[in-house]
């Protein structure tokens, strides 16, 4: 299959009317995928580091563009140096995450375990003590003394850390020899003879001057026991009971963010409303680690200012782009000018439709953030847009497909008179309707593509069956099945690529869904893309 390069000149399309309707809320695909990535960034990726009041904005989010904007200003918020391209905060928290998973999971993943979520929070500590336990221990005399066993511990200690004080010391006990090390809060909680009476004593309790009971920590009545701790352990400032439960609890506390001040959530799908347009943007995979994605901006003629030249009136748009990872790192930028004009005598008709222009960049598989600007270089009017956008991963060999493009134009190159410059996949001319408003008069055009179908080892072409289905809510309104294969343009082991006219004269104004089911009837897999549209009055 032959992909072309994407020329940045506009195509002018017929202006559709907005419309309205009922439509059910079913999610759609990358709607759920969507949800499942915002749901891991606050509960796994951030959990140990967003504030309560953070977690309360970003929860009260309703759209995905307000939310990757979130995520953005998140992590700014942490930059300690703006003035660099790379946020060295969420480089080394994602490095500390891969690294507790590395080191520190057993039973549980090692972001999940004590002192993954340590580490994450604060870092490596200064200094590392480790004891395989079992054998004989001798406390420390701020711990008592005397000899006991004990289950494998470790010490952590940091020179200071900003929340919880300095000179902290961090103790992580193993009382399952599962390798799950959790906090203890009291220096005891590693002694596997706490229970055992006459072993495992401290000096004090050895002599008779107190007893094992009186510990703080062991009974309510001894939480505060200062004299115990002074008098018979020597125990530091920083071992006293009230100062072990304040430490205790400040590490279960978020650490303090660079910036403090939480910026105000801002218009993230448009900044400036002089120059308002539309972008839809999807993904076609290559390979298994690389995809193309077709990036479409629509913008209304009526918002440009269309100045004299010669027999015609021209207006000239700047367009800029930034693909970045969700990490911050720019993936891609492009910078365009183009153009749209039309005689003097049919300027009233051309203010009255769309023009369209299309990018395309190749990524790997992941979540990615836009930002566009569009200028008109005649008025200087600006209009701007935050977005994400999704390109799959490669689902290790199985039946799958791409998003579905519903266009107002799907055609074969040979087809055409003379091959266009603009709007081409592979052997295949695609003009998406960036509005999905199609009027009834008009088809509603299917562009898909699906993945690792089976082919016949004798023929070498696929078996497929394809059901396109338009609902209204829960009701069928329109149905095309596809036996034979008719509506695959292109096939290999690679891909198939669906083409489809689909009419809309019978379906009143509203809202629908478009269900496109692939079977493969010699592999037995199955795949099924969604996309709403709606129908508006002539």
């Amino acid at each position: 299959m032959r992909f072309h390069r994407v020329i940045a000149i506009p195509v002018i399309a017929l202006c559709t009317l907005a419309g309205g309707g009922a439509q059910d809320k079913k999610q759609l695909p990358e709607e759920k995928e969507a949800a499942r990535y915002f749901e891991k960034w606050l509960n796994q990726d951030v959990v140990y580091i967003i504030t309560e009041e953070e977690r309360q904005v970003f929860e009260s989010l309703g759209t995905a563009e307000e939310k990757d904007r979130f995520i953005e200003q998140f992590w700014q918020r942490r930059d300690a140096d703006l003035s660099t391209a790379i946020n060295e905060y969420r480089e080394e928290h994602y490095r500390r995450i891969a690294f507790a998973n590395q080191h520190f999971g057993s039973g549980i993943p090692g972001w999940k375990a004590d002192r993954g979520r340590i580490y994450i929070m604060f870092g490596e500590p200064a200094q590392k003590e480790y004891y395989a336990g079992a054998g004989t221990h001798v406390r420390a005399p701020y711990e008592g003394g005397g000899r006991t066993a004990t289950f494998p511990f470790e010490i952590w200690r940091y020179r200071y850390l900003e929340g919880v004080g300095e000179d902290i010391e961090i103790e992580f006990v193993d009382r399952s020899f599962s390798g799950e090390f959790k906090i203890a809060q009291w220096p005891w909680e590693k002694d596997m003879l706490l229970y055992v009476d006459g072993l495992g004593e401290t000096t004090a309790e050895r002599l008779g001057l107190t007893r094992r009971s009186e510990r703080p920590g062991l009974h309510p009545g001894h939480m505060n026991n200062l004299n115990y701790m002074k008098k018979f352990m020597g125990a530091r400032n920083k071992d006293l009971p009230f100062e072990r439960v304040l430490q205790y609890f400040n590490l279960q506390k978020p650490p303090q963010i660079q910036r403090k001040e939480l910026q105000e959530i801002v218009e993230t799908r448009i900044s400036y409303d002089l120059i308002p347009f539309d972008v839809f943007i999807h993904d076609l995979r290559l390979t298994e680690q690389q995809a193309l994605v077709p990036m479409t901006v629509e913008i209304a003629n009526k918002n440009l200012d269309y100045a004299p030249n010669g027999p015609m009136v021209k207006a000239r748009v700047g367009i800029y782009g930034r693909v970045t990872s969700m990490l911050g790192q720019v993936v891609h930028e492009f910078e365009d000018t183009v153009a749209s004009e039309y005689r003097k005598e049919h300027i009233e008709v051309g203010r009255q439709l769309k023009s369209l222009y299309q990018k395309s960049f190749l990524v790997a598989p992941g979540r990615y953030k836009l930002d566009l600007v569009v200028k008109d270089l005649t008025s200087g009017n600006v209009g701007t847009m935050k977005t994400s956008f999704h390109v799959h991963q490669d689902e290790g060999g199985r039946l799958s497909a791409s998003s579905i493009v519903l266009a107002e134009q799907v055609l074969p190159l040979e087809e055409l008179p003379e091959v266009p410059e603009t709007f081409v996949i592979g052997d295949v001319r695609v003009v998406p309707r960036v509005s999905r408003k199609f009027r009834p008069s008009e088809d509603l055009g299917v562009y898909l593509q699906v993945y690792h179908p089976a082919l016949d080892q004798a023929t070498e072409a696929p078996q497929v069956t394809v059901e396109y289905t338009i609902t209204d809510g829960d009701r069928v309104v329109s149905q095309v099945t596809d036996l034979d294969g008719s509506t695959v343009a292109y096939a290999s082991e690679a891909r198939l690529v669906l083409l489809q006219q689909m009419p809309l004269e019978h379906l009143a104004k509203g809202r629908y869904r478009l269900t496109v089911k692939v079977d493969d009837r010699i592999s037995g897999q199955s795949s099924q893309s969604e996309a709403e549209f709606e129908v508006s009055g002539e």
